[in-house]
């Protein structure tokens, strides 16, 4: 027994040791909430639009929505994939993440068509309706297999937007969900 848990420690203490205990947990620095409030600390990193745009715009038919801010405090990378039919923008929290497990925040997506997610029997944890911005429905499903993946989804003119962060809270997807509605088509 006693090897057994001189293994596990060891291991804790090298993954701390290569990854902050933040990253590994997927805590990282979502938004903070005020003692006896349910409002979410202002601040937040900007989004790289004009970075961003020019890797989507002609390359998709969907129309793209980008939140101008994320609820984190530190540096965020982001990766883009595009096709006709769809695009996902992946935030990292490594330039060479790759959307790995380990140093993915999430991600941001957009296609034509697309259903609802509805709960999967021994994933879902929460499956709810939400208001967004502007009155828009929204979908909050927050599953556990590996991790645990919160998304908020919401459609309009026939096309499905989704945005997922590991280990996500409820109000830091309603505050990205709505940035991006806010901001409009880009």
């Amino acid at each position: 027994m006693k090897k057994k848990l001189l293994l596990l420690a060891s291991c804790a203490g090298v993954l701390t040791a290569l990854v902050p205990p933040s990253v590994v947990f997927g805590a990282s620095q979502l938004s903070l909430r005020q003692s006896g409030t349910t409002q979410i600390a202002q601040g937040g990193t900007a989004v790289p639009v004009s970075e961003i745009l020019p890797k989507l715009k002609g390359k998709t038919q969907v129309p793209i929505f980008i939140p101008s801010r994320i609820p984190v405090s530190q540096k965020m990378y982001y990766q883009t994939t595009a096709k006709a039919n769809s695009y996902t923008i992946s935030i990292d929290y490594k330039a060479d993440c790759g959307g790995t497990t380990v140093c993915s925040f999430g991600s941001i997506q957009g296609q034509k068509g697309g259903e609802f997610t509805t709960k999967l029997e021994g994933v879902t944890k929460t499956l709810k309706n939400v208001k967004l911005a502007g009155g828009v429905k929204g979908v909050f499903h927050n599953g556990c297999g590996a991790y645990c993946t919160a998304t908020i989804q919401w459609k309009t003119q026939g096309f499905m937007y989704t945005v997922a962060i590991k280990n996500g809270r409820e109000s830091d997807l309603i505050l990205i969900g709505n940035s991006a509605i806010q901001a409009g088509k880009r």
